[in-house]
């Protein structure tokens, strides 16, 4: 193989590889100034002040037999919790909606078999998208103020969003379920791009 071919080779990877360094250096960066700005907002069950009434709960996905997969049922038990202390006026199940499953009506059920009133559960079935879901509670729900569960690694976002949108809203973690250490990585990796591409669409909206 042509010398000068290999030394080409060599010196693209070399910086190929800088760049990516570069790139995830940002990214993580980028995530960090996100941490530190949405802290103030995420609380605790026993931080919650009392002028927040409304719960907003995002969808996760449901499993092939039509039952929220953990991460779904991780929200909701929390939800369930919340509900407990018996001051919420309303909580908005938001999911998306195909030919074979309706998410926001299996999380309706999940609550309901659990003994939440069926009264204080209203269901956005085209929140496909945390921003999606933000944006249809403001816009059609009429929702300025509301309390987020998700859990922790999408909480920062989910805040950003709203505050994006001038909702005012707190943050309380999802924590009723243990995941394995993989997919918490996985899930942490993954927002890293995820706030980038909701940042963009934040500002070019």
């Amino acid at each position: 193989m042509d010398k000068a071919y290999v030394r080409l080779m060599q010196f693209l990877l070399k910086w190929l590889i800088v760049f990516f360094i570069f790139v995830f250096s940002m990214l993580i960066i980028f995530r960090f100034i996100l941490l530190n700005k949405t802290r103030a907002r995420i609380k605790t069950d026993q931080t919650i002040p009392p002028t927040y009434d409304v719960i907003i709960v995002f969808g996760a996905g449901i499993n092939p037999n039509n039952l929220p997969t953990k991460v779904l049922r991780d929200r909701l038990d929390k939800t369930i919790q919340l509900l407990n202390l018996n001051r919420f006026e309303k909580v908005l199940l938001s999911g998306g909606k195909t030919s074979r499953h309706n998410e926001a009506q299996v999380m309706n059920t999940y609550l309901t078999d659990r003994g939440i009133s069926p009264k204080l559960l209203v269901m956005d079935e085209a929140g496909t998208s945390t921003f999606d879901t933000l944006k249809r509670a403001r816009d059609i729900y009429q929702i300025s103020s509301a309390i987020l569960i998700t859990q922790r690694f999408h909480l920062p976002r989910a805040v950003a969003i709203a505050s994006s949108l001038e909702m005012d809203v707190i943050g309380i973690p999802a924590d009723t379920k243990v995941f394995r250490k993989t997919s918490l990585l996985w899930w942490h990796f993954r927002e890293l791009f995820a706030w980038v591409w909701t940042f963009i669409k934040i500002k070019t909206r």
